[in-house]
């Protein structure tokens, strides 16, 4: 069984270290719990070693020692091998130990509550013998591991990424000061919670299988079975709940390919009612940002009326700077059934008045001080001003690619380029959505999937073909099919983790 050890420096700070590892620090997003980023860190561990592992949390002197298993179950249990300090390890001298066996006494803080609370005194444990040779101890401040429910997967190395923060967002502290800060604690400042509180519930584990066999089973039977836990369903409910979750403050999602006709406006049109749906009405807003209108006002199932555009808001919004409020804004966006917000592109482009630079930025500004995120449908010209500013502003970049060579290029060149100009970060903040459609060729899929991992993009997803997205119809959410919808909860769920922890 391998072993993990892991020291709680700060409210929202962690320090966690295994054997032949490097120090990998850990840290909570506003509004997060340590314990919850420490979970599912410790679950990521195992599911990616295949096996159990043990993990021993150090908390202000306090040990708490737990085995964590690929399937993400928590239990409690006594330690099996040697564990890796997780800080500043105090290393006792070697002492000689006679022949003869020696009694020692050792304590142990048994009466660890699932949160951290103050406890007074330790009760001691059944004496030991110690084996007739030199012992080296090693004794490390230890603390400990809540039972909680499965977050997102964390990659460690976006964790550690910052963004240069954009005119219109809240500025981030400088992480090196949370952390010196974080070192200067010696004792968590959580409220204490009694050892009577009720354990936390898995999202969705209460509630019985509504699919497969268990699903049928519970029609047929009036049967309450629950959803095994490794099955789709419950993959599903995690990434509804993890598009719930907390965000920084306003964030822009941009989806761009440069090749036409790859579905970037059906995605961003599903996309915004998918994170909509889960998130509350006028959460998001899916604007068209093409030089020239693009195709968003012809897919969305409510169209927007005149006067319902990017250039018609901006122009309201320098006239009176500041003075938008949420009853005037609403003239300009186009609610859909879902709760989630339109906005058109302009269709004046022949007349001088293309989207610009500074009509995207305006836009954005407006936007930000009424709803949590805007999603960019971009156009096809890489040389639009509205282009740049949406991909130089992204805090997620959504690339749809069809099993096209053409488009798979097109996509791979974009990355390259923006990976050039903009730093290799926008990469680790990139999904790209390999779509199937008619005439596609799957022998493309996995050389275009190989080339986008070697160029660092860690997350992509596949979509199934979508016959309402390629018919170029109106596009009803409720009218997609379940295949699509699951797909787009999970692409919904993969951006709402990076833009929760793009600023950590």
């Amino acid at each position: 069984m391998s072993a993990l050890a892991i020291e709680i420096t700060g409210e929202r700070t962690a320090v966690a270290r295994g054997a032949g590892a490097e120090e990998v620090e850990l840290t909570a997003d506003k509004g997060q719990s340590i314990h919850a980023v420490i979970a599912a860190y410790s679950r990521k561990h195992s599911a990616d070693a295949g096996a159990p592992v043990e993990v021993v949390v150090n908390e202000a002197g306090r040990t708490n020692y737990l085995t964590v298993t690929p399937d993400g179950n928590v239990s409690r249990s006594l330690p099996t091998g040697p564990i890796v300090a997780a800080a500043a390890e105090r290393e006792v001298p070697q002492v000689d130990v006679a022949p003869e066996p020696v009694t020692m006494s050792v304590t142990a803080n048994s009466r660890q509550s699932d949160d951290a609370e103050e406890l007074e005194g330790e009760p001691e444990v059944a004496p030991v013998d110690v084996a007739p040779e030199p012992v080296t101890m090693s004794v490390a401040p230890i603390g400990h591991l809540p039972v909680s429910a499965p977050d997102a997967v964390r990659r460690e190395d976006n964790a550690q990424q910052q963004r240069p923060p954009v005119p219109w967002q809240r500025p981030n502290p400088d992480t090196s000061v949370r952390r010196s800060q974080a070192h200067t604690s010696t004792r968590s400042t959580r409220p204490a919670m009694s050892v009577l509180a009720a354990p936390e519930i898995t999202p969705g584990s209460s509630e019985p299988a509504r699919t497969g066999i268990r699903g049928r089973l519970n029609a047929l039977l009036n049967l309450g079975l629950a959803p095994k836990p490794e099955s789709a369903e419950m993959r599903q409910r995690a990434a509804i709940a993890a598009i719930t979750g907390p965000i920084p403050g306003f964030s822009i999602v941009t989806v761009a390919n440069p090749k036409g006709g790859v579905g970037k406006t059906p995605i961003a049109v599903g996309l915004n009612a998918v994170i909509a749906q889960h998130r509350g009405a006028g959460s998001t807003v899916c604007a068209d940002v093409a030089e020239v209108g693009g195709s968003l006002a012809d897919r969305v199932s409510v169209p927007p009326r005149a006067g319902q555009d990017v250039l018609a808001l901006v122009a309201a919004q320098a006239e009176a700077p500041g003075s938008i409020r949420p009853s005037e804004l609403s003239r300009f966006l186009s609610r859909q059934p879902g709760g989630e917000d339109v906005v058109a592109g302009t269709f004046d482009g022949f007349d001088g008045a293309a989207l610009g630079y500074d009509d995207v930025e305006s836009l954005a500004n407006v936007l930000s001080e009424h709803r949590e995120i805007l999603i960019a449908d971009t156009g096809n010209n890489r040389l639009a001003g509205s282009w740049q500013w949406a991909t130089e502003n992204a805090n997620v970049l959504v690339v749809p690619v069809p099993l096209r060579r053409d488009a798979a290029a097109a996509a791979h060149r974009m990355l390259l380029d923006l990976a050039a100009t903009a730093g290799s970060d926008i990469l680790a903040r990139a999904i790209v959505v390999i779509t199937d459609g008619p005439g596609d060729a799957p022998m493309v899929e996995i050389e275009a999937v190989d080339a986008f991992l070697e160029v660092g993009v860690h997350s992509v997803r596949r979509m199934p073909f979508e016959p309402l997205f390629a018919s170029g119809e109106r596009i009803a959410t409720s009218q997609l099919r379940s295949t699509t919808t699951e797909s787009l909860t999970v692409v919904g769920s993969t951006v709402i983790d990076l833009i929760a922890h793009a600023a950590l």
